[in-house]
This record gives structure tokens, sequence and C-alpha cells, in this order.
């Protein structure tokens, strides 16, 4: 992306919901601005490069925190429908003893329900929030180059278009990022892991269960239907992992666990149907350059250890579209450093959590996995809600 300086002449300012937006990602993040900016009365338009939505993703577990903006969006009783309230979260070692057993319900009855969801459900709630007219599908930004006053942007079907502010909801690899920060690679949590379907009715649909071994975590999530279960282990990035062996690698990874792991296990029959990846988070100074910014996962991506990079990028799509609406294409670079600053503190707080939970859960030696599971057995449930609270109580 090339920046070209046209001081010499002037273009006519745009205020607020006549500004010239593009969202690049239709996932989570951007359908979420893209519902509210059209709330507003903005008309974005939203650039998605798979051909349709289908049924690709695994669990989401949404903090009242994420779920709430549904509720400005008018969706929030189409999250309830799809999704499934929990109430219990409870902790094993991998010997199956119960380490410490966790009502969410002081926490919910305060703040609302932590929902868990199929993430193609999710994102069919959050559609119905957008005008499919918005949604350009099977398109990429091939190109941009922006002026003082505007980006112009190439799409991969040969289309040019001009904007006054282009933002990237395109994950944590995401290419808007590469295109204006060049190579910037997310920094790789330590971890990988496998994810993967079984039945549902061996556990209760309103409980988490997790097993914490030494540098193994396996936890089994519920949602309508069936059971989302995440399997990783301490280990160096990039490990190959090829799809034959890939449940002969989990087995021999978990075999030593007990409680329902090996009936969870037992479930595994189809190598095609699981999901492995290493885990990786994303820290940047800057969220924008120019007219260009960062949304979600594109400018601050969260190890999954924490759970809430979903909520995290869903209230920074809320408070861009807030900036937004105080805006005009002139001092766009306001609205995009108002933004980050709303949320540096909050998104590096999680972050930082995340990281730590991280060490914690996946400890790696013996020696201290055992005052880990120690520690855990003696954690007040007072110092868990307090844990929980601290997160959802702070504004946005």
């Amino acid at each position: 992306m090339s920046m070209v300086d046209t001081e010499k002449y002037s273009l006519p300012v745009r205020y607020g919901t006549d500004m010239r937006i593009l969202i690049v990602g239709g996932g989570i993040a951007g359908l979420t601005l893209a519902g509210l900016l059209q709330q507003r009365g903005f008309r974005p338009t939203v650039a998605e490069r798979i051909p349709e939505y289908g049924n690709v993703g695994y669990i989401i577990v949404l903090w009242p925190a994420g779920s709430r903006i549904l509720k400005g969006l008018g969706v929030y009783e189409d999250l309830l429908e799809a999704g499934l309230p929990f109430s219990d979260y409870n902790v094993w070692d991998e010997s199956g003893e119960m380490l410490q057993s966790y009502s969410v319900l002081p926490v919910t009855e305060k703040y609302g329900p932590m929902i868990s969801i199929y993430r193609p459900e999710l994102i069919n709630v959050l559609r119905k929030a957008v005008d499919p007219e918005f949604i350009r599908m099977d398109t990429r930004v091939q190109n941009m180059e922006q002026t003082n006053d505007e980006v112009f942007v190439t799409f991969s079907d040969g289309s040019e278009e001009t904007y006054d502010l282009v933002l990237g909801c395109d994950g944590v690899n995401s290419e808007t990022r590469r295109q204006v920060f060049g190579e910037v690679q997310p920094t790789f949590g330590g971890m990988t892991g496998w994810n993967f379907w079984v039945k549902s009715g061996i556990l209760e649909p309103t409980q988490i269960a997790e097993y914490w071994g030494t540098g193994k975590f396996l936890g089994i999530w519920p949602t309508k239907g069936r059971l989302s279960v995440f399997t990783s282990i301490r280990s160096p990035e990039g490990i190959p992992d090829p799809i034959d062996g890939r449940i002969d690698r989990i087995n021999e990874n978990f075999q030593g666990f007990n409680g329902i792991v090996p009936e969870i296990l037992s479930h595994l029959d189809d190598p095609n149907e699981i999901y492995h990846s290493d885990y990786y988070d994303l820290q940047i100074d800057k969220w924008y350059k120019g007219r260009v910014g960062l949304i979600g996962d594109s400018a601050h991506a969260v190890l999954p250890t924490a759970g809430g990079g979903v909520s995290m990028a869903m209230e920074s799509a809320a408070v861009m579209a807030d900036e937004l609406c105080r805006a005009d294409s002139k001092y766009i670079s306001h609205a995009l450093e108002a933004h980050m600053t709303r949320r540096r503190s909050r998104v590096d707080k999680i972050q930082n959590q995340s990281r730590m939970m991280g060490k914690f859960a996946y400890a790696n030696s013996k020696a201290v996995s055992s005052l880990r599971n120690l520690v855990l057995k003696l954690f007040s449930k007072k110092i868990h809600f307090n844990y929980w609270d601290s997160m959802l109580k702070e504004p946005i």
C-alpha cells in the first residue's frame, strides 16, 4: 500500500453517515461493526473473501460484555435461542480428581448469561443485523493506495472503489494489516491444540469440564446438541501434524487422563473432522496508519486460554462505531486514535491474563503442576467471582 500526497487539492468533507467506509472481513468483528454502523444510518461495504457462509468453526464462549452489544443490534433474543447458557465450571486433574467446582451464577445474575455457541450460528445471528446488499462475498482487497483524503481500493474482481476509511476485520493473519504495516508476526503462545466434536449426553449441558495435566489441557464445552472438545499441549512452534495419525497423537498425549476423558476420546473416528492449530496472540503498538484501521484479532488477538477474544473484538467494533458517529472524512484520524485510546488498557489486561492463564494451566513440570493443583483446591470462590467481576464491570 502506498501513500500519495494530494495537498494540492481539497475534497468536500463528508460528515458522519455520509462517509464511505469499507470493512474488510465479514466475520464476527466485521459483521458487528457493519450492523452497528447500519443502525446509525451508515452504508458500509463489507468485503468477505469466502464465497458463502457455511459450517466452519468451533465453539465460542461469549461473555456478557460481548453479548450485550447484540441487545443494541436487536438480535439478542436470537443469540439466546441459538446459544446455550452455562452455570457450572469444573476443573479436574489428569487422574480424575476434582480440583475445584465453581458456579458462575453469582456472575451471571449480576451481568447476564455466559453463552456457548457454535461460531456459524453466531455469524447467522449477526447477519440478521446487516443488510445483505452491504456484503460483497467472494471478494478480496487486491491493493490499497492512500492519499491524505481517500483510500483507493482495487478488489479481486477487478473493480475499483474509493473510500474515506478502510477497517481491517480480517483476523490474526490479516491481509489488511500486511498491506498497511508489512509483515507483523503474531506471537507464538507455546501451545498447540486439536479441536473436535463429540455427541452430547456425556456431560450435563450446563456444565463445563476441564482436565489440567502437566503441560496438557483437555476442555469440554457444551453447546446445543453436541460437545466441543479442546485438547492442547505445550509444544514448539510449527511441528507438522498430518491428518494421518492425528487420532493416534491425541490418544498418545492424553492416554493417562481419567474421568470422562477416555469416553470422550473413544468417539474419535474421523481425523478429517479434527482441527489442529498452534496458539498465537498479537500485540502491536498502533492499530491504524493513515486512513486504514484494524479491529479485533487483526489488531489485538488473544490467546484462547482466556476465552475472551470474541468478546474483545465485539467490544472494539462497538467503540469504533461510537467514535465514527462523531467523525468526519477530513479528521478521520481522531476517531481512529480515540478508538485505540479507549481500548488499549482493557485489551492489554485481557491479553496479559490469557498469557498468565496459559502458564498456570499448562505448568510444564510435575512439581509446578502439583503446586498449581494445590492452589486450585484452596482457591476461594470469592476470588473466582472477583476475577470475573473485574473483567465485566469495566466500561468499554
